[in-house]
Formats: C-alpha cells, sequence, structure tokens
C-alpha cells in the first residue's frame, strides 16, 4: 500500500526547491523553470546563447589542443592517422581508402614536424640537430670544437683576420666630398696612425711572409670567408695531411710576429714615422730571417750576404730554441718565448701606456 500523500522535492543549482507527487513531476517543473528564466535571459540579451556557444567553442578547442600536447610533446606518442576515402566511383572502379597523418593544432604541429624529421638521430635533441642544420659555425670554429686547434690558435685566427680586414679597409676605393671645409678637431688634421696598428700591420707581414707557397692556401684557411683545410686540399691539389699540417703552423707562428713587432717598433719609433723623420728601418728583418734563416750552401756567391731557405724553414718552425733579438719583456727566465696568455698581458698593458 502506497502512500498518496507523499511529496517529492528536488532543488536546483540556485537553492529554489520544485514539489510534485512523483519525482518525474518535481523533475519536470525544475526544466519548465529553467526554460522560462531562459528564456527571460534570452529576451533580455539576444547575443548571450552565441556567446555562451562560442565560449564552450573555446573551451573545447582548447581541451583538444591541452590533450594533444600532452599525447605528444610529454608522453612522446607518434602522429594519429585518419583513413580518407580517395577517388569516385566510376563504373568497376571503387574509391580507395588510404591513411593520411592528423595534422595536429598549432604550436604542436610544428613540434612534432621537427622530431620527426630528425628521429633517425640516435644522439642529441631535435631542437640541437635543427639549430646546427640552421647555423652556419666557421671552419676554425668546427676545428676548435673537435679539438683539432686550441683555444689560443682560434684566438690567433681572429686577430690575423682582423688585421687582414684592416688593411683591406685601407686600400679600398670610397668616396670623398671635394668641398671646402674648415677642420675644427682638435689635433688640427694630424692623422697620426696609432702604435698599435702599426705593430700589428707589421706582425701581419712577418706573419705572411713566412708563410710557404702557396701562401693563398693557408690564407684561404683564416681570412675572409674561411674555408675547411679539406675543400683548401683539394682547390690547390695538396693532400690534406699537408693542409692541415701548413694551417697549424702558420697559426702558430703568429704569437712569435707578435713579439717582435712590439720589439721592434716603440711609441718614439711610430711617432717620428707618423711626423716624416727618418727612422733607422731596424724592423725589416723579420723573424723569418732572424729565427728561421739558414746558410744556405748550394747557392751561387753571388750577394755579399748568404742566401736564405724561407720556404723550408718556415714550414718548420723551431720554438724551442732562444730568442736573441726580443724585448726581454715577451721572454722567460731560459730565454724563451712566453706563453701566449702572458704576451696577451704584457700587450694589453702597453696599450694603455
Amino acid at each position: 500500500m502506497t502512500d498518496k500523500g507523499r511529496r517529492f522535492e528536488v532543488v536546483n543549482r540556485d537553492g529554489e526547491v520544485f514539489e510534485g507527487t512523483t519525482m518525474a513531476e518535481a523533475r519536470a517543473k525544475m526544466i519548465a523553470a529553467a526554460r522560462d528564466e531562459m528564456a527571460r535571459r534570452h529576451a533580455a540579451n539576444p547575443d548571450a546563447v552565441p556567446q555562451f556557444n562560442l565560449r564552450m567553442a573555446r573551451l573545447a578547442a582548447a581541451r583538444k589542443r591541452e590533450q594533444q600536447r600532452f599525447d605528444h610533446l610529454v608522453m612522446g606518442k607518434p602522429r594519429p592517422v585518419e583513413r580518407v576515402t580517395e577517388g569516385r566511383k566510376s563504373g568497376r572502379r571503387r574509391p580507395k581508402t588510404v591513411e593520411r597523418p592528423v595534422r595536429l593544432e598549432p604550436g604542436i604541429e610544428e613540434a612534432v614536424q621537427l622530431r620527426e624529421a630528425w628521429d633517425h638521430k640516435v644522439y642529441g635533441t631535435p631542437e640541437t640537430h635543427e639549430r646546427a642544420s640552421r647555423t652556419h659555425s666557421g671552419a676554425l670554429a668546427q676545428l676548435n670544437r673537435n679539438g683539432t686547434i686550441t683555444n689560443d690558435q682560434l684566438e690567433w685566427a681572429a686577430q690575423i683576420a682582423n688585421v687582414y680586414r684592416s688593411l683591406e679597409a685601407d686600400v679600398a676605393v670610397k668616396v670623398a666630398s671635394l668641398e671646402a671645409r674648415v677642420d675644427q678637431s682638435r689635433r688640427s688634421g694630424d692623422a697620426a696612425e696609432s702604435v698599435y696598428r702599426v705593430r700589428m700591420h707589421l706582425a701581419y707581414g712577418y706573419w705572411r711572409d713566412m708563410i710557404p707557397v702557396p701562401k693563398q692556401l693557408v690564407l684561404d684557411m683564416i681570412v675572409g670567408d674561411a674555408i675547411g683545410y679539406t675543400i683548401a686540399a683539394r682547390i690547390y691539389r695538396v693532400h690534406n695531411r699537408r693542409a692541415k699540417r701548413l694551417l697549424l703552423e702558420a697559426l702558430d707562428r703568429w704569437p712569435r710576429c707578435v713579439a717582435h713587432a712590439f720589439s721592434m717598433v716603440d711609441h718614439a719609433t711610430a711617432d717620428a714615422m707618423n711626423h716624416g723623420r727618418t727612422v733607422d728601418p731596424v724592423w725589416l728583418d723579420g723573424p723569418s730571417k732572424a729565427y728561421w734563416g739558414q746558410v744556405d750552401p748550394t747557392a751561387p756567391p753571388t750577394t755579399g750576404q748568404p742566401a736564405i731557405i724561407g720556404i723550408d724553414l718556415a714550414s718548420r718552425p723551431d720554438l724551442s730554441g732562444p730568442v736573441q733579438t726580443l724585448d726581454p719583456a715577451f721572454l722567460d727566465e731560459r730565454g724563451l718565448l712566453r706563453e701566449w696568455s702572458e704576451i696577451a698581458e704584457i700587450i694589453r698593458a702597453r696599450l694603455v701606456e
């Protein structure tokens, strides 16, 4: 026997209570009240429903993107595929079903493409391989990275390249205005060249004179758009080992050339040359003759001085022997050339003199 006086109640989110003799009746009253409220709101604001639908669409898109991000970027799942139908039915010919990769959301699609492009690599991340493929590092930087040349040798190569660019800038064709103008500079038109610039140009001259033939082989590997020693060897038709040896020996000569130039030219000499005074050219005998020159016994006695074997001995520098004509500041207690770090400190200290 049922209790006919029993009442059922349903409460909505706003706390309103709806009663009925049955649960279905109570729910029907709640739904009817909700529809009436929705109709009232729509009459008051007709754009509310499209805005709600747009908001729900944005939430669905964000939920889909987050799911793809978690699946493919966090968990590393492969790209999904979908089966699509290609072609149309024509006579006995039926459309075929093929599998195509699904295009993912923006931001996730690019990351998955990058991972798929470098998926064959065993070591390294896809981002590292992609950056390495788009970044052109110089041949000397690559040699330094794989341990062929040291950090000091890379620094010497950069100094040689800078001096080479400075010399190129001095002889470049420039445009000048020939209009009359007043020079208001404090130096009164005295274009004196810095001592450091003179010394570095002199060191480059020493260094270039000591390069064996063909000189352009070594220059192409250091100055300008430097190329690798394997490419230079193929261009100049020499063995890779010879091109590599010439490069390393040329770089190792630079510290002694710099030390010799700083020993030969001081501030007084540079000032005298800038003002046009006569100076004893003590710098003409570079380190190629002072340190690596030897007497050639097979040379004909046509001159008063012995012949110098510059090319062969320049390719085999002897850095262990004592140096006699350098500034004593560049020599250690045994009379040998100091390390490059010490030479660089001495040069930097003299720049502020």
